[in-house]
């Protein structure tokens, strides 16, 4: 008799794969921060510094302001202060800021180490039996996880902002968080696969990575509220993965609205036939990376 879960079978597969997956992983998380002083703290100073620089350039200096109703009680606090309300003014906008920076920082990374990962691996490509395409994903992990963490930071950041009360400032759309970034985790799947296999071929790619990783966060609303947009012009933001979930993110986080279920189907179609693409890709350049490198 046929046994049920056999080497050839694409259960066995599947499973070997998140495996392999979660122990390069949590190696390449562990590597990331071993040797610095701090170590695994790192992942909570990076995304505060980063919101505490933005917030300064954007809200102090260039005087931006978040123009959608806050009714969210945590951002009402931190808009509304008897004692400095110009001061509540950026810690809500620091707030507003927050959520959309850890999207884009999650994609941002994706792409920035992507390009490189198959080429510093060049010991593994040569080895016929080692699944190469587990490299890409394992960036997707390890970004993953960053986002994770800023994320918890995010909400102890809310709860305190609105003096830990949990009925005013947790709502149950926050049960479709994890939907709502689906479509993004597909989208840097795709993205890492893509640009993991183009990178051995076309090593300037790394080279204007970084200009294309600055323009991805400027036509999104990142930094400003979709609504200062002109409506002709709105649309073609939404080409850019990161409009909707950074949209539908912020709704569900701080205004306790639930996701617009057509369009979050519609986005993860799009991300699943991209993350498909971007598989097929890799598997078709992967046969020449040993000649390349």
């Amino acid at each position: 008799m046929r046994p049920l879960f056999n080497r050839s079978s694409w259960l066995h597969s599947a499973f070997a794969f998140v495996r392999l997956l979660w122990q390069l992983g949590v190696r390449d998380i562990q590597t990331r921060y071993k040797g610095s002083v701090l170590g695994m703290l790192w992942a909570l100073i990076t995304p505060l510094l980063t919101v505490a620089l933005y917030t300064f350039l954007f809200s102090v200096v260039f005087h931006s302001q978040w123009g959608e109703n806050m009714s969210n009680p945590a951002l009402k606090a931190a808009q509304v202060s008897p004692a400095d309300s110009q001061g509540s003014s950026h810690g809500q906008y620091a707030l507003v800021l927050f959520a959309g920076l850890i999207l884009y920082s999650f994609l941002a990374d994706v792409m920035s180490r992507a390009t490189s990962i198959v080429v510093g691996q060049s010991n593994l490509v040569k080895k016929v039996v080692f699944p190469l395409h587990v490299l890409p994903a394992v960036v997707v992990f390890s970004a993953l996880f960053q986002l994770l963490v800023s994320s918890l930071l995010l909400v102890a950041c809310l709860l305190w902002a609105g003096e830990w009360n949990l009925s005013d400032v947790v709502h149950m759309s926050w049960l479709s968080l994890p939907l709502v970034l689906l479509p993004l985790v597909f989208w840097g799947l795709g993205l890492s696969w893509l640009l993991a296999s183009l990178g051995v071929y076309l090593r300037d790619l790394s080279q204007v990575m970084g200009w294309i990783v600055t323009a991805l966060m400027f036509s999104a609303p990142i930094l400003y509220p979709i609504a200062n947009i002109a409506k002709p012009f709105q649309v073609w933001l939404y080409l850019n993965p990161l409009t909707w979930v950074v949209e539908t993110w912020r709704h569900v986080m701080y205004w306790g609205i639930w996701p617009n279920w057509n369009q979050w189907t519609m986005a993860l179609g799009v991300g699943l036939v991209f993350a498909t693409f971007g598989a097929w890709v890799f598997e078709r350049l992967k046969k020449g990376f040993a000649d390349v490198l």
